[in-house]
């Protein structure tokens, strides 16, 4: 009776052991899984404050088109203001 008692102590010793290892590597893989979800979550973080200042200092088509109207427009002044002055260079050269 004893041995088999010493027997069945010891079975159930090892069986608790493997249960043991298994629950510490179960620990284990969750504090893994628990520490790359908060860095996926900063990363995230990270980029969604990125897209929003990308977002708000993005040119738009109209941005651009606007400013190049405005380009144009000065410098179609500058021709005009270039124009009167050498009709008036002329002017006065001819004389």
């Amino acid at each position: 009776m004893e041995l088999a008692l010493s027997e069945l102590r010891r079975g159930v010793d090892v069986r608790l052991a493997g249960l043991e290892g298994q629950l510490a590597l179960l620990f284990q893989r969750n504090e893994l899984n628990e520490r790359q979800a908060r860095d996926q979550s900063r990363l995230i973080d990270e980029l969604e404050d990125r897209l929003g200042a990308a977002e708000r200092d993005q040119v738009t088509r109209g941005h651009l088109d606007n400013r190049f109207r405005q380009t144009v427009a000065l410098l179609s002044l500058l021709a005009a203001t270039a124009s009167v002055a050498v009709a008036l260079l002329t002017t006065l050269v001819g004389r």
